[in-house]
């Protein structure tokens, strides 16, 4: 047995707006039928997010579709769970997944398929409010096993949150009963290597391209795990995508800004020697008397400028030290005069959606300035999904 684990591909991002970056979630993922085909695996797991939303345009539900008849024609299938970008909305809508079930695609909301003496799991992401509501999914997940016990290999995916990786996510030691073989998880965009728990594989893959949706994405390499039995045991190999585009991240100081210009230019050079893509490049940092445009003019004047053979798009994150300083004073003041948390009580009621709004709350208390906040929400708009 072997198969290619892949999660995230958020088919129809146009992350910044750029049709550029939409193609280039729809390059990584052909890269990684193209793995799938060449190493000949039984099968492919698909871990939630195959779109970047639950209603995908024509076009890019067209293109998913030529994808994943590629597959098909190398009769490899593919099982897949909704996440929480494409999981769509049972009151007005169902998942835009259901559309690929007639090109190989074998979707699982909540259930097990057998697939030659393989059973394969899968729960579909539930909300926070849903959580609290059932209060574990550990007694979802001890049904499936009951199906299958002690009749040979059991794999799980799952597309939740779960600590360390999120704040008040849920256990993997209480949510997972022992029983499966290998547990795939979708939702952190970052890569974690394999490790055990209750004996049994757990493996994040990450998403195929970068999202900025996790704090640490750019720390780790994108691509896709291929595992394979081995004797009596499971072994997950990491292959890295080629095709996506570069990202380049630098922390500057204003005083020091012309050295970290320096050092994109070096980076430049050397990406050209191994991507024809042009890059991203990201700029942290303070500002007092330097604007954008400032910034802008001092890149360009160094060879640094928007172009499809230079830089493809320079995002700013960029904040004064007044800001930040203005920003901590006011929540300090706040939680210092009222609890946030009674209060939203006093004016919700509703339990659940209190505790959903407060979580959002928490996290915006943990960022440095208002402008971190709104770009949290644009790239996190989910989260106010109850």
């Amino acid at each position: 047995m072997k198969f290619l684990h892949v999660t995230d591909t958020h088919l129809g991002y146009r992350q910044y707006g750029l049709e550029e970056r939409a193609r280039d979630f729809f390059d990584v993922f052909d890269e990684a039928i193209d793995l799938a085909i060449q190493h000949k695996v039984d099968f492919v797991l698909h871990s939630g997010d195959f779109f970047h939303t639950s209603r995908p345009s024509n076009s890019v539900i067209l293109e998913g579709l030529q994808l994943l008849s590629k597959l098909k024609s190398a009769n490899i299938p593919i099982f897949l769970i909704p996440g929480n970008h494409d999981r769509g909305n049972k009151v007005k809508d169902v998942s835009p997944l259901h559309i690929l079930r007639d090109f190989g695609a074998n979707l699982i909301e909540q259930g097990t398929v057998e697939y030659e003496g393989i059973y394969i799991s899968g729960v579909k992401y539930l909300s926070k409010i849903a959580l609290k509501k059932i209060g574990t999914i550990k007694p979802v997940l001890e049904r499936f096993l009951e199906n299958s016990k002690n009749r040979g290999i059991h794999l799980l995916m799952l597309h939740q949150e779960f600590t360390p990786h999120f704040p008040h996510g849920l256990y993997l030691s209480k949510e997972i009963p022992k029983g499966f073989s290998y547990v795939g998880i979708g939702h952190l965009h970052e890569r974690v290597m394999p490790f055990y728990n209750q004996n049994c594989m757990v493996v994040y893959p990450g998403s195929t391209e970068f999202t900025a949706f996790s704090k640490n994405e750019e720390q780790t390499p994108k691509g896709v795990f291929l595992v394979e039995k081995k004797e009596n045991s499971l072994e997950a190999n990491f292959i890295e995508l080629k095709r996506r585009r570069p990202f380049l991240s630098f922390e500057f100081e204003e005083e020091s800004f012309l050295d970290t210009v320096k050092d994109i230019k070096t980076k430049l050079e050397s990406i050209r020697e191994y991507s024809d893509k042009s890059p991203v490049v990201i700029l942290k940092g303070y500002i007092e008397k330097l604007s954008i445009k400032d910034l802008n003019a001092v890149l360009a004047k160094n060879g640094i400028y928007l172009d499809k053979n230079n830089v493809l798009h320079i995002n700013f994150l960029l904040k004064t030290r007044e800001d930040s300083k203005k920003q901590k004073d006011i929540f300090s003041l706040h939680t210092k005069q009222i609890d946030i948390e009674k209060e939203l009580k006093r004016l919700i009621g509703d339990e659940l959606l209190v505790n959903h709004v407060y979580e959002i709350i928490s996290q915006a208390k943990s960022m440095e300035s208002i402008e971190d906040f709104k770009e949290f929400l644009k790239e996190n708009y989910t989260k106010l999904d109850i």
